[in-house]
């Protein structure tokens, strides 16, 4: 009798590598050339007691937090873009000005304003903040979420939110190959740039994830 072979989703033979073999590919760390001796000298090598701030947030800043609250809860009202006027620390005052850009007001600088679109995918439970400080012309600072059902996860009910953020060039000063409205609002005197607090982005949005916490979890229990 002759086993049938199962298919899965995935066909190696589809497995995107643009002609290139692994093996033709330099410097992979794999178990292939290296045993488990080396591999653990390796890892003690990558390991330290402490990092630096710029070692763990110089280019990412994650996020991660768990709500006692359903996923669809937290994955629902982070895609309305009037959460950003409850569990953030400055964001306020949103009104719809056309093509899915809403304007805001930010407290964190004098005179300053945001705008912001918010992208939400349910299928994948993923939902972007796309903004910018004064245009909307290019909305460069881009909030990163993503939804997790805590029970499979963690085994217990809830919802684990992680939240990225890339640095964009923007944010730095030394980068100075930037549009006009970029130069010009870096060059602003009377209020700080969102570049200089890029340093404490780690601590404010825990600060702002701890708040999206209890607000979730205490419409959750008393509503």
């Amino acid at each position: 009798m002759t086993i049938p072979v199962l298919k899965g989703p995935s066909n190696k033979s589809d497995l995107v590598t643009n002609g290139i073999l692994k093996k033709d590919i330099p410097d992979l760390y794999t178990s292939e050339d290296y045993g488990l001796d080396e591999l653990k000298a390796k890892l003690r090598e990558l390991t330290k007691p402490s990092y630096s701030q710029e070692e763990v947030f110089g280019q990412y800043c994650h996020t991660a937090e768990y709500v006692r609250c359903p996923v669809d809860m937290a994955f629902e009202y982070a895609a309305n873009v009037y959460c950003l006027e409850e569990f953030t620390f400055s964001l306020r005052n949103f009104h719809y000005i056309g093509g899915g850009i809403y304007k805001g007001s930010e407290a964190l600088a004098k005179d300053t304003f945001i705008w912001m679109r918010v992208d939400a995918y349910p299928d994948s439970r993923v939902v972007d903040h796309l903004c910018a400080w004064d245009q909307g012309e290019e909305l460069w600072m881009r909030y990163h979420f993503r939804f997790l059902d805590a029970m499979p996860a963690l085994r217990r009910p809830g919802t684990i939110v992680l939240w990225s953020n890339c640095k964009h060039p923007y944010y730095d000063r030394k980068v100075t190959d930037v549009p006009s409205y970029i130069s010009e609002a870096r060059a602003r005197t009377d209020r700080v740039w969102v570049g200089d607090i890029w340093p404490a982005f780690y601590a404010i949005h825990n600060i702002e994830a701890a708040n999206f916490k209890k607000i979730l979890e205490h419409r959750f229990a008393k509503g």
